[in-house]
């Protein structure tokens, strides 16, 4: 990033106090939600069809919370005027994206007013103050002379070793979920369980930064101060949050109703104080450890999740909770099944790759990914990889349902533990393979009815029986490369490729019978089994072409018909099948 930074103690002034005013501003307005003040004031962008009302009561707060806020938007458009000559582009366009969100959230503020506090809205203006803030923050920490004692960039840290840019980032985004969700619990009284366990992860990752700062950036000052500036925040937010949270269900812990308000708006505030703190560790652990997320590194971390076969996952599970779908489709639930689907399968790719990494430098196939390449340290895929995974089961868990989850958790489980070491022991690694290809739309069912039902094993058979042909013609392709790599796949341990051929007709028959169980489910009607039975019966005869000459003309003709087969073949089965149920 070219950075012609040039320190300006006007500029970081006025971010400062741009940042102070957003504190403030989220304390007054915490306030209203503790005092139950949002609809004091009923008319909007007026208070009672004035510009000042009496200030008396819910309207002390209300309205003082709008003063507060014209306040801060008067400021951000000073931080654009003031920033407008500051030398980097990239910091006067933060500044305007700074007053466009003030802006909405203005617009937001009023919605709740006009439609009487509905929840979403509510909790999207909640979520939308802790953004803006911290771009603030970001702004101020830009414009510190921080920014400039944190040029030097370090030395490159051990590959073994999750970057601190990395963990600062996790503990970023965990403390953001922690803000949504305070803002759940605030408007809607559930979630707090899930508030409370994040508190927990929370300070596992304040300890994974201190142990990474401790080990290997001792003499790096302004990053210790900032986390101990934040270590010393996140346990005062507890304390609040403890107070606040006894003083509501604990008998004898009960205060007076304002000293009640006062510790819940204090822990609302010291929460965006804390994210504040971890806004300023990222940006200077990036700032120390350039070259982190350059654009090319992102990239080998997409890499790194083999999009393909994630977003293939992903597909099949939408198969089958389309399939699944008892009466009346569920969007939102379609959406949060197929993201967390994508998710676990994301991570577990990443830490196939990671724990294959030696093998793949030994492949000319696999030879340039991220890792054996050396563009990625193996601490940045474990790090990639256990996120995205966790991340997916508890998104599934939380946002779908806990079977769900589970069955999630097994899939990545056979995949990481049994497939994966298995490939350098016995050829029968495949079938377990297949086991967790098969899962993805297990998923989806499960996602849908909640339970496992005969339809869900129809689509597991499917996907089980499919990945034979399409692994073995791939792996008869590849066979020289497996070899090399040490791998016992079945078209290396045999020279002429009989069995192989034998194992593909075989297995394809299986395939063509599997594709009628959604028929006996009953799933579908009769034109699903007339396309089935036609592309099954083509997919048999390019098999028992190979077996007959077992030419790479021929395997890579069978590998490509699997690679449409499966896709054309599920796109008929949803259609057919809610055809079918309508």
């Amino acid at each position: 990033m070219t950075d012609p930074y040039v320190y300006s103690p006007g500029r970081f002034r006025v971010a400062l106090t741009l940042v102070v005013a957003t504190l403030a501003l989220i304390f007054v307005g915490g306030l209203v939600t503790s005092t139950h003040s949002g609809l004091s004031v009923p008319d909007w962008p007026l208070s009672y069809g004035r510009l000042m009302p009496p200030m008396v009561g819910g309207i002390l707060f209300e309205h003082g919370h709008r003063m507060v806020a014209t306040g801060v938007g008067m400021l951000t458009i000073l931080t654009v005027v003031v920033f407008r000559r500051d030398p980097r582009a990239w910091i006067r366009r933060a500044s305007w994206g700074a007053l466009a969100l003030v802006v909405v959230q203005g617009v937001l503020g009023g919605l709740t007013v006009l439609y009487k506090l509905p929840k979403p809205i509510s909790i999207a203006h909640g979520t939308l103050a802790q953004t803006f803030f911290c771009l603030t923050v970001a702004l101020a920490v830009w414009t510190s002379p921080a920014w400039r004692s944190t040029g030097v960039p370090a030395a490159p840290d051990r590959p073994s070793h999750v970057p601190l840019p990395h963990i600062a980032l996790l503990l970023f985004l965990t403390l953001f979920v922690q803000l949504v969700l305070g803002a759940v619990v605030r408007h809607t009284g559930h979630a707090i369980e899930f508030h409370i366990v994040n508190a927990g992860l929370l300070l596992l990752w304040i300890g994974w930064v201190f142990h990474r700062l401790n080990g290997t950036h001792a003499q790096d000052l302004t990053l210790w101060r900032t986390a101990l500036g934040l270590a010393a925040v996140y346990f005062l937010q507890v304390s609040l949050g403890v107070i606040t949270l006894l003083s509501f269900t604990v008998s004898g812990w009960q205060l007076r109703p304002m000293a009640v308000v006062l510790w819940t708006t204090g822990h609302v505030m010291v929460g965006a104080l804390l994210l504040g703190f971890s806004v300023m560790l990222l940006l200077l652990a990036w700032r120390r450890f350039s070259g982190t997320f350059t654009s090319n590194r992102v990239k080998d971390y997409m890499a790194l999740t083999k999009p393909g076969i994630s977003v293939m996952a992903a597909v099949t599970a939408l198969a089958g909770f389309l399939l699944g779908s008892p009466g009346v489709l569920d969007g939102a639930r379609l959406g949060h099944t197929a993201f967390g689907v994508l998710l676990v399968s994301s991570g577990a790719c990443a830490l196939n790759m990671l724990f294959e990494r030696d093998v793949d430098a030994l492949m000319r196939r696999t030879e340039s990914r991220p890792l054996p390449a050396r563009r990625l340290f193996p601490g940045e895929a474990l790090f990639v990889g256990v996120l995205l995974l966790v991340g997916g089961m508890v998104y599934l868990a939380g946002f779908v349902n806990g079977l769900t989850a589970v069955v999630a958790g097994l899939t990545a489980s056979v995949y990481l533990y049994v497939y994966t070491p298995l490939k350098k022991i016995t050829a029968l690694n495949t079938v377990f393979g297949a086991v967790a290809g098969a899962l993805p739309p297990v998923m989806g069912w499960t996602a849908a009815a909640g339970r496992f039902e005969p339809g869900a094993w129809a689509l597991f058979a499917i996907l089980f029986f499919w990945q034979f042909p399409h692994f073995f013609s791939l792996a008869w392709l590849y066979r020289d490369d497996y070899a090399r790599a040490g791998l016992s796949m079945l078209p290396v341990k045999e020279i002429d490729g009989k069995r192989t051929a034998r194992r593909i007709v075989g297995l394809t028959v299986a395939l063509l019978v599997a594709s009628f169980l959604p028929l006996l489910a009953p799933l579908v009607g009769p034109a699903y089994a007339v396309s089935a039975g036609l592309m099954g019966g083509g997919l048999l005869v390019l098999g028992f072409l190979f077996s007959q000459d077992r030419s790479t003309t021929r395997a890579r003709r069978l590998f490509l018909a699997s690679v449409v087969y499966l896709p054309v073949l599920l796109g008929i089965l949803v259609i057919d099948g809610v055809r079918w149920s309508v």
